[in-house]
């Protein structure tokens, strides 16, 4: 069965695609608030009794009092700690849950987008948006409306309290706030700059390890370890200079505002200090007083931190949405059809196609293949045979012309549906980590252990792994980079016939294999799929070595877009 991938919204929206993962959550989030509310209520209750303390206990000398009022304080800090304890417990299992949804969504999204995008885009930009521009805007998505309620609420509470306190202190207080407010809303466009910056620095360092791994044996084998690294160098440096001048404007942005608010809190000392001295106001008041306003800080800097983070989110969010932007090539029908079991008959009728439409690579391309039969196709490199499989495995669609399998048009059948019954060996034979079993059993993973030494044994795959001390169990190493190519096309091949698909295409399927091994696959391929086996195969083979063509009803020749039959001792 194939593996179904979550569909991108209906609307693409970046804001209403977040939105769609935090609403589900919304219960949870709303008692994560409630208990925060809580909680902070509770907290604002211990500058209170340090005014207690001070006032009706210290200085009037009342031991008991003072007992009394120290326990109510343990207590306040006991309940507010389990409070707090409850609601990280609520919070990051929602939290957690939005980041994987939208994570999961939009790799479902990356997977239905067509090859020609992963040639565009870079893995390691890919996945630093996956990751590192996703996190912030769950952070964002999640933390913001939490921290502004919870923020508000302990201002608005704090405030309120030291106005019952001394109303002309709580003014002096609170005097430059909208001087902080007014330079944040300044500094935005330095913080945007620097954000995307960074945002990007990452990304290239990160497509650079991504890509110079995988070619690894490559940078060893013609001596450039020392370019490779000078370049790694580069780009490092270069992100550490968009990163020096983050933390630069993340510096000023809160060292600016911060000052202020030391300057406030100067103030509330030294006037609240002399009227203290002046008995117009006790000193435990002055105590409670800043302790409030030691409460109300953290809200005030809370706020004015959530106007940069938007513009780190904002940044982010465009990088997300730039992916969501990249639409897929095909879409399913909406009434997909089916086909009959059984080997199926292709006709290719008068296919235009190109990434550039002004330039199309094939040209009124037409090719007819009956039911069980086995075609061959030759052609040099970059006529358009690669273009030609991914139209039949339906990546792109035809510009001109259409594709039908059994009479009905691809674009009628489910693309997943349509995949499980043709089945393509590329050259390149991607493997993934984990073992050879693991990898032949990709995509299928209900195969039995029969069919798997069948498929193995096709493959020429079984005196090689009978040599293993792990056999099946093997690991093939992180790119397959401890295999030969010739393993590696093999094990590919045996993962397509575990398909048992109705249509195979073989895009040199023997590159990797000397003469005799190629004539000995071939052979055994043929056999798996006589039509006397009772799994009768359609076949196309697009190779330019005659021992892949061996047994082919007709051989073509892709030259300047369309099909030309070659005769046999041309084919040879």
């Amino acid at each position: 069965m194939p593996v179904t991938t979550p569909d991108a919204p209906a609307d693409t929206a970046p804001l209403r695609w977040v939105w769609s993962f935090v609403r589900p959550q919304r219960g949870a989030l709303l008692a994560s608030v409630g208990l925060s509310l809580v909680g902070t209520a509770v907290g604002l209750a211990q500058p209170w009794l340090t005014q207690r303390i001070v006032d009706d206990g210290l200085l009037a000398r009342d031991a008991a009092t003072l007992v009394t009022l120290a326990l109510a304080m343990v207590g306040v800090g006991l309940l507010a700690n389990l409070l707090g304890g409850v609601n990280r417990w609520i919070y990051t299992q929602a939290s957690a849950r939005v980041l994987f949804g939208l994570r999961e969504s939009l790799y479902g999204h990356l997977q239905r987008l067509p090859p020609r995008f992963y040639a565009r885009w870079s893995a390691g930009d890919v996945l630093s948006r996956l990751d590192g521009d996703l996190a912030e805007v769950q952070r964002f998505a999640v933390d913001g409306p939490l921290s502004a309620v919870n923020a508000l609420f302990t201002l608005v509470g704090a405030v309120a309290l030291m106005a019952v306190i001394d109303p002309a202190l709580t003014i002096v207080a609170f005097v430059l706030l909208p001087g902080q407010v007014l330079f944040l809303r300044a500094a935005r466009p330095w913080v945007d700059r620097t954000t995307r910056a960074v945002r990007d620095g990452t990304a290239a360092v990160s497509g650079f390890c991504v890509q110079r791994l995988s070619a690894m044996k490559l940078i060893q084998s013609v001596g450039a370890e020392g370019q490779e690294a000078q370049r790694l160098a580069g780009l490092n440096h270069a992100l550490l200079g968009h990163v020096l001048r983050q933390q630069m404007v993340s510096f000023v942005t809160g060292g600016v505002p911060g000052l202020m608010a030391s300057a406030s809190t100067a103030a509330v000392f030294l006037w609240g200090g002399l009227r203290v001295i002046e008995g117009g106001m006790s000193l435990g008041a002055l105590i409670a007083f800043t302790a409030y306003l030691g409460r109300a800080s953290g809200p005030v800097q809370s706020l004015l931190g959530l106007v940069t983070a938007v513009q780190r989110t904002r940044v982010s969010l465009d990088r997300v949405g730039e992916l969501w932007r990249e639409r897929p090539a095909v879409s399913p029908p909406a009434r997909p059809l089916d086909l009959p079991p059984g080997p199926l008959a292709l006709a290719v009728e008068g296919v235009t196609f190109g990434h550039d439409p002004a330039s199309p690579v094939l040209r009124g391309l037409s090719l007819a293949v009956p039911a069980g039969a086995k075609i061959g196709i030759l052609g040099p490199s970059g006529v358009g045979k690669s273009t030609l499989v991914d139209l039949l495995h339906r990546h792109e669609d035809p510009q001109a012309g259409r594709i039908r399998l059994n009479g009905v048009d691809l674009r009628d059948l489910s693309p997943a549906a349509l995949r499980g019954r043709v089945a393509v060996l590329g050259q390149d034979a991607p493997l993934l980590p984990g073992s050879v079993a693991d990898n032949l059993r990709f995509g299928a993973p209900d195969i039995t252990d029969d069919q798997l030494r069948a498929a193995v044994a096709a493959a020429q795959l079984s005196d090689w792994l009978d040599r293993l001390p792990q056999g099946l169990d093997t690991p093939v190493g992180a790119w397959a980079s401890a295999l030969s190519g010739g393993q590696r096309q093999r094990i590919a091949l045996a993962r397509c016939l575990l398909r048992r698909p109705d249509l195979l295409v073989l895009d040199e399927p023997v590159s990797a294999l000397d003469a005799d091994s190629a004539a000995r696959l071939t052979a055994a391929i043929d056999r798996l799929f006589a039509a006397d086996t009772g799994t009768p195969c359609t076949q196309i083979v697009i190779s330019h070595r005659p021992e892949a063509l061996v047994g082919c009803d007709a051989v073509y020749r892709l030259e300047d877009g369309r099909l030309h039959p070659v005769a046999s001792a041309e084919a040879a």
